[in-house]
């Protein structure tokens, strides 16, 4: 592949921003990547660095309060169940439905997020 720039030079990569091939004498190193020294293509590629970065930052904390939504339902069910009287003679109420209801919303949402997580972990 060649420079987009210098159509002679044999390119040493491809800008991070434009994805156009560039020589060493038009790359500018980022760290982590490589963008075109003219041009708004390094604000553009420092953006997609800084993006990346984060999305890093929010998928580990994902990981790792992953347990906490589940577990939150879990509690609120209980305290549905605990604290809905049992009515006039009857052993099963409006308060017992909607508790098991959260309870099982929140076991279902706890496999969800552990598949979810082994799978992230598998692919990294």
């Amino acid at each position: 592949m060649k420079c987009f720039v210098h159509q002679g030079a044999d390119a040493v990569g491809t800008c991070r921003a434009c994805n156009k091939g560039v020589c060493p004498a038009c790359a500018k190193d980022l760290g982590h990547s490589i963008c075109c020294s003219q041009g708004p293509c390094e604000t553009k590629a420092r953006t997609l660095d800084s993006q990346v970065a984060q999305s890093s930052v929010v998928l580990a904390t994902q990981r790792r309060n992953r347990f906490l939504a589940p577990l939150f339902f879990i509690a609120a069910g209980a305290l549905f169940i605990a604290f809905s009287g049992s009515g006039k003679g009857s052993w099963f109420s409006f308060g017992h439905a909607f508790g098991l209801g959260f309870i099982v919303f929140g076991i279902v949402l706890g496999i969800a997020s552990h598949r979810y997580a082994r799978e992230l972990e598998r692919k990294a």
